[in-house]
């Protein structure tokens, strides 16, 4: 591979970097025309603050982590075919179904007032705050 210095630009190199430094100012050099049209193209518009760069750093970390972390596994829903627990369904309105478990029996005057009161409660309309 061939260095700045192998390829006869280094001429060119040099008075491109003294442009850039503000060192020297030659406006009508028609060779260093393009590269200070892409050089200024890719310098940011405003500075950028540190505490900008650590937070955007921070972000990346935090994304590649999100990206290759395997998913968690999801937790363990409740085993309602466990002895243990009694599960009851009732009708508790129009297409609506109440599922109730206990690890006490559910009796059928337990269900029926618990469907009852729910049934109750989502019937209800709340009072009219804007008059």
């Amino acid at each position: 591979m061939l260095g700045l210095g192998d390829s006869g630009h280094l001429d060119r190199a040099e008075r491109l970097d003294l442009c850039l430094s503000g060192e020297a100012v030659q406006p009508g050099d028609a060779d260093l025309t393009p590269l200070l049209m892409a050089a200024s193209a890719l310098t940011p518009k405003r500075p950028v603050s540190q505490s900008a760069r650590a937070r955007a750093l921070a972000a990346m970390f935090r994304e590649a982590d999100r990206v290759t972390r395997t998913p968690a596994a999801a937790p363990p829903a409740e085993d309602t075919a466990d002895p243990g627990i009694h599960v009851r369904v009732a009708s508790a309105g129009h297409n609506m179904r109440l599922r109730v478990a206990d690890i006490e029996d559910v009796s059928e005057e337990r269900l029926t007032q618990i469907a009852e009161n729910l049934a109750a409660r989502l019937g209800q309309r709340a009072p009219d705050r804007n008059q």
